[in-house]
């Protein structure tokens, strides 16, 4: 049982996990609150089809953030470390937009990329404006092609894509039944069932033993064109499939090595990373820690930061390097939301990673289903620009697997270490090529050889 102390019911709670990274990373203001946080917003846009009631969804809205308590909590750096302060709790409310047609030739339209694009890409002021975001968009011209959308956003101080899902599920319910109501486990029982206070402190010397090897911010990359900055910025972007050959040969790398194809991709990385750095590259990611599902209400975002290490010694052929990676990930100590920056605080890494959960659709009624937009349909909502703020890691990069036969990224990058990402994307998909087709080849020969290629 966990000796943190907690004011069940209270207006102040310890913070945990991820907001604790945004609190050491964003913008706070002259009280400590935290005022702007550079990591990206998680985020999701739904086509709708069939009838829609829209009161009966703006009241499902309304209903579940009510609800999700850690909307209504603000971070704030104190003398005795990051606090949650509790708000008047205040409902989202869902905002309806009309544009003249929201689909064009079975994308996005331009109007309602224009309509989209501040709500999932600006970072909010979170000391006057809400948390998040719901919008409804409309097509006031009529025509077959012509569906409602409906995006929602958070800060990623409150929410993560795993926490988001939950959220959007839990409207759905709302919207289906009016007594539907979101339940989870209180705050004061989460702190309850972490451990004490001694075994998180010997899992955090034990992350410290492990990262010694490895000095912040890891070695720079050797790409071409690529400068090493000394503080990270988001201004490089990439978004979509990934190339045709890359899905298949995950698939036969996975079952050639017997790991999962997130495993292999998450290795495949890392090796790509290291044939373009003078040494090997430790990559930030994400995973579930000590939280549950039923945490969504008051932790929020349910995965902690964790630093996935390339396997010590390495293996000269790829296939084996795969397979020791996904091995000398699998016991990694738990960080009990600390953040990484607490085990290691000098710098941040040079690369995160994160395989993000397949899209579900959501059932709002017997003929009605709303379904996550694909990359191809949300491309016009890349061609805008973009606020450029501080970045985590000079790249970040997001997988999408929700269909076995397509690899889709987003990719945000520092420009400097990273001017043009397909050099990267190309390793990443040789690396797993290899390992399906030439696991034997070393790693020397395949890094001669997607040198070669770039050049």
């Amino acid at each position: 049982m966990s000796s943190e102390p907690v004011n069940p019911g209270g207006a102040t709670l310890p913070a945990y996990g991820m907001p604790v990274r945004a609190l050491a990373n964003g913008e706070v203001d002259a009280a400590g609150y935290l005022r702007r946080n550079p990591s990206e917003l998680p985020w999701n846009l739904f086509r709708i089809h069939g009838p829609l009631d829209e009161e009966r969804l703006a009241a499902a809205v309304e209903r579940v953030t009510l609800a999700t308590d850690v909307l209504h909590l603000r971070l704030r750096a104190t003398d005795a470390g990051p606090r949650l302060e509790r708000r008047e709790p205040v409902p989202l409310k869902l905002e309806t937009v009309d544009v003249p047609v929201t689909v064009t030739d079975g994308r996005l339209s331009a109007e309602a990329a224009a309509v989209v694009a501040p709500v999932v890409f600006d970072k909010p002021d979170l000391c006057h404006d809400p948390v998040g975001r719901v919008v409804l968009l409309r097509a006031t011209q009529t025509g077959e092609e012509q569906e409602p959308l409906l995006a929602f956003s958070f800060d990623h101080s409150v929410l993560d894509g795993w926490a988001l899902g939950l959220i959007t599920r839990a409207v759905a319910g709302a919207y289906r039944s009016g007594e539907y109501t979101p339940r989870g486990r209180d705050f004061a029982g989460f702190l309850r069932d972490l451990p004490e206070e001694s075994v998180r402190e010997r899992s955090l010397a034990r992350w410290q033993d492990l990262l010694a090897p490895y000095p912040l911010p890891g070695p720079p990359l050797d790409l071409p064109g690529s400068t090493t900055p000394t503080a990270f910025q988001d201004d490089g972007h990439f978004d979509g499939p990934l190339s045709e050959r890359l899905a298949g040969a995950l698939t036969e790398a996975a079952a050639r090595s017997s790991l999962s194809r997130a495993a292999v991709l998450l290795a495949a990385t890392s090796l790509a990373a290291g044939l373009w750095s003078d040494g090997p590259q430790p990559l930030l990611s994400l995973r579930h820690g000590h939280t549950r599902q039923e945490d969504v209400l008051v932790v929020g975002p349910l995965v902690e930061p964790v630093v996935l290490l390339p396997p010590s010694p390495e293996p000269a052929a790829v296939g084996d390097w795969i397979t020791a990676h996904a091995r000398a990930n699998e016991d990694l100590p738990p960080t009990y939301g600390r953040s990484i920056r607490e085990v290691a605080p000098l710098a941040p890494r040079t690369i995160g990673v994160n395989i993000l959960p397949p899209a579900r659709p959501l059932a709002l009624g017997p003929r009605t289903r709303a379904t996550t937009a694909s990359r191809d349909f949300l491309a016009p909502l890349w061609q805008g620009e973009r606020p450029v703020g501080p970045a985590t890691a000079a790249i970040w990069l997001n997988y999408y697997m929700d269909r076995p036969d397509c690899v889709e990224a987003t990719l945000a990058h520092d420009t400097r270490a990273l001017p043009d990402p397909r050099p990267l994307l190309d390793t990443v998909t040789a690396v797993v090529e290899a390992t399906a087709h030439e696991p034997d080849l070393t790693t020397a020969a395949l890094r001669t050889r997607v040198r070669a290629l770039a050049s």
